[in-house]
């Protein structure tokens, strides 16, 4: 599809800086230098995942401060946790593809089903689509079928 618009990469950008630190990085150490690689329809998407992932994290942040203040020796036995950092933001085969280091089962589960709702969302304007049946796939609405 192409780049979304800088505007609507700057919104996710400022908003979740955390995720999408590897923006800055050159080409040899994250393809997330180049953008936001999907068009805009899908910024709903991607927002509303970075909202999961940010609350989740928050979550877990603070938890782990309860078990430090309240009970130390717990905080020992649980999991550690990297905190998410987008690697690339693409559309692959007429689906959104989320690459990622850190997080966890939930946040793979979170990322799962961001990809998997995109097959039925419009890459282009955000409204209802389906991927195409033949040539390079899609998903688009009736409306920009053609585009």
């Amino acid at each position: 599809m192409g780049q979304m618009d800088q505007e609507l990469q700057n919104k996710l950008y400022t908003e979740y800086p955390q995720f999408f630190s590897n923006k800055d990085k050159t080409p040899m150490e994250s393809p997330m230098c180049f953008g936001i690689e999907t068009g805009n329809g899908w910024h709903e998407i991607l927002d509303s995942l970075c909202w999961k992932i940010k609350q989740h994290e928050d979550n877990i942040k603070w938890h782990r401060e309860y078990l430090e203040k309240k009970n130390p020796e717990k905080l020992a036995s649980e999991p550690e946790y990297f905190p998410v950092k987008f690697d690339q933001v693409k559309e692959k085969y007429g689906g959104l593809r989320v690459y990622f280091s850190g997080g966890d089962d939930y946040i793979n589960g979170l990322v799962s089903m961001a990809e998997a709702i995109s097959y039925s969302v419009c890459e282009i304007c955000g409204n209802k689509g389906e991927a195409n049946k033949g040539g390079w796939i899609s998903v688009r609405c009736e409306a920009h079928r053609n585009s």
